[in-house]
């Protein structure tokens, strides 16, 4: 219980300061593994390190990477709670003092319990007023009690050891900014949905701070936002991704005990927890490829650093993840995967901008980021994906996407931006790039395409010379499609020499998944040339290259 003498003569410059070295605290924490991951892991990641000493020490990076993150997020809900202590304590003082001022204006005594009492002989109205005062200042101390207690209990559950049986931390770690939100009263409303532009000027715009208060309690919203620069979006995903892998776990555990529960009673009474068993499976498997790929351990020599700027379970699941930080990338590559990818696919998309990002190494370009754009419901099957609804919908949200990398990227950098779209993705890639200014690319890349909506590459808005077309042999998709989505009606297809893009070669590589073949990296390579601007490199069928960058 708080005292009337503890709430009269309170100073709060006490919490103030420690509100203070909380935040500082939490963006230490922050930067530490920042520079964990750019100071460190990267050049290891770079040199090629690899053998048992080397995993070893990857798994040790992956923890302790893993203890700053929860750190960071659970120290940065401390100072939005305590700077709410000292505003409710304050306001209660306000009162406090505003009632001892009216005890000593009408010549009443209070005592140190709060009690207020009239001098002997008073009249009934002064008894009344006094016992009116003792019910406000006793409201006022139950006030800041509860105040006191709340805050306190609820800074109490930031704390690691106070982490319940049976609850996983990153778990906790969500719940808990679910609980500072609502006792801090952060406001989801002031998060702003408009352009990249505008939410990077937002971003701009708030002190440390206020981003620690938005980052603990939305990181769901925080890492879907465009605009916002990849290390805080990768922060924020991977609150949600560890979150989600946790509420998976325990589904799955309840489900396997319904199942067991059932078992034998009727004939076919555990089909529904075993359908359900098998789907709850397949996404836990899958967020957790997409973990292991976020992972410090390389697949291979020349692994960069990963970043996940979005990440979503709902539907068919949604998933984009760089390889290489495209805020301080020269060259940036966006990958848009076709028909039936979904979540569940994202360990083998990610590997395809992996292989990527490797070869662009081979051609001067370290400074590559390589991203996997799974964000959008791809099409599920061949009568699906013969409707361009999907694309259509997915479209602005591309363009928003690569108007996101551009307003975060660093202006000391250089920067090119290639989009490449496979199969159904390059629909999706057309649909956008038709529509002026709503993609903002230098270079279009569209490989076993079976139409962009357009019969000419001029129509696409990056230029003739910079939209580049690949068909490998046996594959029957740009045969298929071209009686679909070639416009305004069925005619030339994109690699059609009619439709004036450059062709590039595909030596080796055959049917309709092989443009990223390690094997035969004809294909590889002319896009690793493309996306850093080194076009003297391309092997091409035909066309007409532009000049290649400095």
């Amino acid at each position: 219980m708080v005292t009337l003498a503890q709430l009269r003569d309170a100073g709060f410059n006490a919490l103030d300061a420690a509100a203070r070295e909380w935040s500082a605290l939490a963006t230490d924490l922050d930067g530490a593994g920042t520079r964990a991951a750019s100071g460190i892991a990267a050049p290891l990641l770079a040199s090629g390190w690899t053998g048992a000493d080397a995993d070893a020490g990857y798994r040790t990076l992956d923890r302790q990477d893993n203890e700053l993150r929860l750190a960071a997020q659970e120290a940065c809900g401390v100072a939005p709670l305590v700077e709410t202590a000292a505003t409710e304590l304050r306001a209660a003082q306000g009162v406090l003092l505003a009632l001892l001022a009216d005890v000593s204006r009408y010549g009443l005594t209070v005592v140190d319990d709060g009690r207020v009492t009239a001098p002997s002989g008073a009249e009934a109205t002064e008894q009344m007023r006094a016992a009116e005062l003792t019910t406000a200042i006793s409201d006022v101390l139950v006030r800041a009690a509860e105040a006191d207690t709340l805050v306190g209990d609820a800074v109490g559950r930031l704390a690691p050891d106070a982490v319940r049986d049976g609850m996983d931390r990153w778990a906790d770690a969500a719940a808990d900014g679910r609980m500072v939100a609502t006792l801090a009263s952060i406001d989801a409303g002031q998060i702003p949905q408009g352009s990249p532009e505008a939410v990077r000027a937002w971003w701009s715009g708030l002190a440390e701070g206020e981003r620690q208060r938005f980052m603990v309690a939305y990181p769901q919203i925080l890492g879907g936002l465009d605009g916002l620069p990849a290390v805080v979006r990768d922060r924020a995903n991977r609150v949600v991704l560890g979150a989600t892998e946790d509420a998976l776990r325990k589904e799955l555990a309840a489900e396997r005990a319904k199942l067991e529960a059932v078992t034998g009673r009727t004939r076919g009474s555990g089909v529904r927890f075993i359908v359900r068993i098998d789907e709850l499976t397949a996404r836990l498997d899958a967020v957790k490829d997409l973990r292991s790929r976020l992972d410090f351990a390389p697949d291979g020599p020349g692994t960069a650093v990963s970043y996940l700027l979005g990440f979503s379970t709902q539907g068919d699941g949604k998933a984009v993840v760089a390889v290489g930080d495209p805020d301080r990338a020269r060259n940036t590559a966006v990958f848009v995967p076709g028909m039936g990818v979904g979540f569940e696919d994202v360990r083998d998309q990610v590997d395809r901008a992996r292989d990527l990002w490797t070869a662009a190494r081979g051609f001067g370009g370290p400074d590559t980021s390589t991203i996997t754009w799974i964000g959008y419901d791809t099409p599920d099957s061949l009568t699906h994906a013969l409707n361009p609804d999907h694309a259509k919908d997915a479209a602005p949200h591309l363009g928003a996407f690569v108007d996101g990398l551009r307003a975060t990227h660093d202006p000391a950098a250089g920067e090119h931006v290639t989009v490449i779209g496979h199969s159904y993705g390059s629909l999706v890639v057309g649909e956008a790039a038709r529509t002026p200014g709503r993609l903002p690319a230098d270079d279009i890349v569209a490989v076993g395409s079976p139409g962009m909506h357009a019969n000419d590459a001029a129509q696409l808005g990056v230029g003739r010379e910079h939209v580049w077309v690949a068909r490998a042999e046996d594959d029957m998709v740009p045969v298929v499609g071209g009686m679909a989505y070639t416009a305004p009606v069925v005619g030339v297809t994109p690699t059609d020499r009619e439709f004036g893009a450059n062709r590039f070669t595909t030596e080796g590589a055959n049917g309709h998944s092989e443009y990223w073949s390690t094997k035969h990296p004809d294909s590889l390579d002319n896009q690793a040339a493309i996306i850093t601007g080194r076009y003297d490199r391309v092997r091409l069928m035909w066309g007409t290259p532009p000049p290649a960058r400095e």
